[in-house]
């Protein structure tokens, strides 16, 4: 792959990532907004909102943290013990890490896949959580396969990468 191919591969990816994020903040206004409200409502009014737990639970919270996995990640949010790759030669360093991002791209993948598996069982089963309102679940999974699938893109795209960046360094 050349460079520059790579640079608009890992350009648009950032893009798609970035919207991503903006749906992961939504989701976390969405929720201070609606807890605050309930808060309101419950200890003012004694009348709280009966959807609130649900949605949170099961829609906003998942969709927060799935959709801001792969942004996270590219920006340093993630765990990298360099005791190992601060004392050996880069070309012993540089292949380990490339294998490390291949394989944790595999598993993210293998999770994006199963995730996409119980989203589409429980959308043509129908499936719901039943309580004030039908909650259907698909649409608590569909974050899953996403964000999962968007970490492990970018995971490939880093281990392919003509040059290796430490977490946290993209543009």
């Amino acid at each position: 792959m050349t460079n520059a191919l790579h640079a608009r591969i890992d350009r648009s990816l950032a893009i798609v990532e970035n919207v991503a994020a903006i749906g992961a903040g939504a989701a976390m206004l969405g929720t201070m907004v609606l807890v605050s409200i309930d808060v309101v409502m419950r200890y003012v009014f004694s009348n709280p909102l009966t959807f609130q737990l649900h949605l949170v639970q099961f829609y906003l919270l998942v969709s927060m943290l799935m959709l801001a996995l792969p942004w996270g990640y590219r920006n340093g949010g993630a765990i990298q013990i360099q005791l190992l790759t601060s004392v050996l030669p880069d070309r012993i360093v540089n292949p380990m890490v490339r294998i490390g991002l291949i394989a944790a791209s595999v598993y993210l993948g293998a999770l994006a896949y199963q995730g996409y598996k119980a989203f589409i069982q429980a959308l043509t089963r129908g499936e719901v959580v039943m309580g004030v309102i039908d909650w259907p679940v698909a649409w608590s999974w569909v974050w899953i396969p996403i964000g999962c699938g968007l970490l492990a893109l970018r995971l490939v795209v880093d281990a392919t990468a003509p040059q290796l960046r430490p977490i946290g360094t993209h543009e």
